[in-house]
């Protein structure tokens, strides 16, 4: 009994095999949702991590603080914490914030996004809940680009920057976040890179405690593309590069804090003051407001669902297979090119697979192939998920000869499909008689179906006999081609030459051949 004693006052405070399994920061986030979506390299993790640190030193109730997302890479952050998040639309997190701080004072409100959704179609939002100095804490990580959505310029592109929409150099001035943030009125403004982990992490702590609206602007790497572009494909590059060039000056005035591209990166606080909030005046004004309150905001019951909204509807009218309609099964050969067109001359077409592996861009190339070339109407829409490589993505087009109405989607009757979640996703709207193209390798269909499938190894023909994984989307669209009457081969082809990389040219024209000649080997011509 004795030495059983001796040996438990030797372990007190030695933690249990449960608790160093168990991360610190398990609380605060929602660990099921894990792994997050995010490129390798990038710097989001890190942003999220110094805040989540942040967080926990402040000593705020975790019960009262919100935070508040918009759309793109970093509208992501709010879904993996455990708090009460708001993943709002486009451009529109500040606005949402303030609301949320208007009917409840009690809260502590924090936005965090990036800088595509803060400053491009949100910067006027941003600039007036500066001017009116609300009660908010805004996280603003700046990649310098569009990275959710393939790349494109931003307001903060540096000048000269190549990205997918200026693929000989930025023309114009991007904006100086500090800069913007103070002039119209922030109470502290503070820039930081992820390198400065340390730094940011206090930094963020002044801001989540500070009155007024506070803005700390986290630059981040964005290696999938805005790095590609700019010959810093890995995260580390990146890194290296703020190792090189960030410069720490807390007395630097905002107006001279501009980044070039290849150029210093000033970091530090440059805002620290004290003024009356919109908060304050108001209170000043009418005294003390409890909206939430006086309005049973916070007190709402349960609001039971009458109907299985628009995605249950859609979903119950779509057509059902049957062995009739299904006259081309898995492993059977199709005897001709399939006709997808109605009597009006119209089709629908869905290309998907997971983000990376180009399938906007083939959707694109089909697109332009049919308006350009066959000189026929077409609409094309997209869908993807927050993250760039990852996910289901898709790219949808309406094919027609007469004018089209309406761009939406619904039965598509040519879907190729080139990933298991893709084709898990979709595959449920192929319409009756349709024809599903599936990569061989990475999808396994549903025998229960009763589909009219062509499994087309498109992955395993650009990796094995052009010795590049990245075309096999044109690989597809060789069979898609050579499989439906959608678009001609001449169009096709053009097309594929207008899109793609300068130097490319014939890599992309013998994946088009090979996955054109499969399909052909398909059909028996």
């Amino acid at each position: 009994m004795e030495q059983r004693m001796e040996i438990e006052d030797e372990l007190a405070g030695v933690p249990t095999l449960e608790e160093i399994e168990r991360h610190p920061m398990d609380d605060l986030l929602r660990t099921e949702r894990l792994p997050h979506m995010w490129c390798p390299g990038c710097g989001l993790g890190t942003a999220l991590s110094c805040f989540t640190s942040a967080l926990m030193r402040s000593g705020l109730d975790l019960d009262k603080v919100a935070v508040v997302s918009g759309i793109g890479c970093t509208g992501r952050v709010a879904g993996y914490l455990r708090l009460d998040g708001f993943h709002t639309t486009h451009g529109r997190a500040i606005p949402f914030a303030t609301g949320l701080k208007l009917a409840n004072d009690d809260l502590k409100v924090v936005v965090f996004s990036g800088d595509g959704d803060l400053i491009a179609i949100g910067g006027n939002h941003f600039i007036h809940a500066a001017r009116r100095n609300m009660d908010l804490t805004v996280i603003c990580v700046n990649n310098f680009n569009y990275g959710m959505t393939g790349g494109q310029m931003g307001p903060t592109t540096p000048a000269g920057a190549r990205t997918s929409t200026s693929p000989r150099g930025n023309l114009e001035h991007p904006f100086n976040i500090p800069n913007l943030a103070a002039a119209a009125g922030a109470t502290y403004v503070a820039r930081w890179t992820v390198l400065h982990a340390r730094r940011l992490e206090k930094s963020i702590y002044k801001a989540l405690l500070k009155s007024g609206f506070s803005v700390v602007e986290v630059i981040s790497p964005c290696p999938t593309l805005y790095g590609r572009f700019n010959r810093a494909k890995y995260g580390t590059d990146m890194m290296e590069y703020y190792h090189q060039n960030a410069v720490i000056r807390h007395d630097a005035q905002p107006w001279e804090v501009d980044i070039e591209l290849a150029g210093e990166v000033i970091c530090g606080e440059f805002v620290d003051i004290e003024r009356p909030t919109f908060q304050d005046r108001l209170r000043d004004k009418f005294g003390e407001l409890h909206p939430s309150d006086e309005l049973g905001l916070l007190h709402r019951p349960p609001v039971e669902l009458e109907s299985p909204g628009v995605v249950g509807l859609i979903q119950a009218k779509l057509p059902a297979s049957s062995p009739e309609t299904a006259a081309v099964r898995l492993g059977e050969p199709i005897s001709e090119a399939v006709c997808v067109e109605d009597t009006g001359g119209r089709s629908e077409v869905r290309l998907c697979g997971f983000g990376g592996q180009g399938i906007i861009l083939a959707g694109r190339i089909t697109g332009a192939g049919v308006a350009l070339y066959d000189e026929r109407e077409v609409t094309l829409t997209r869908s993807y998920g927050p993250a760039s490589r990852g996910g289901a993505c898709s790219t949808a087009l309406i094919i027609s000869d007469s004018p089209i109405l309406y761009p939406h989607v619904t039965h598509p009757c040519v879907m190729a499909a080139m990933s298991q979640e893709a084709y898990t996703t979709y595959q449920g709207q192929l319409a009756e008689g349709g024809v599903l193209l599936i990569d061989a390798d990475l999808v396994k269909p549903d025998s229960k179906a009763d589909q009219r499938v062509v499994p087309i190894p498109a992955t395993r023909i650009a990796e094995h006999e052009l010795g590049r994984r990245i075309v096999a989307n044109i690989v597809m669209l060789g069979a898609l081609t050579a499989l439906t009457e959608v678009v001609s081969e001449e169009a096709m082809r053009k097309a594929i030459l207008d899109s793609v990389p300068r130097g490319t040219e014939e890599l992309n024209m013998r994946a088009f051949q090979m996955g054109y000649e499969y399909a052909r080997g398909v059909v028996g011509r």
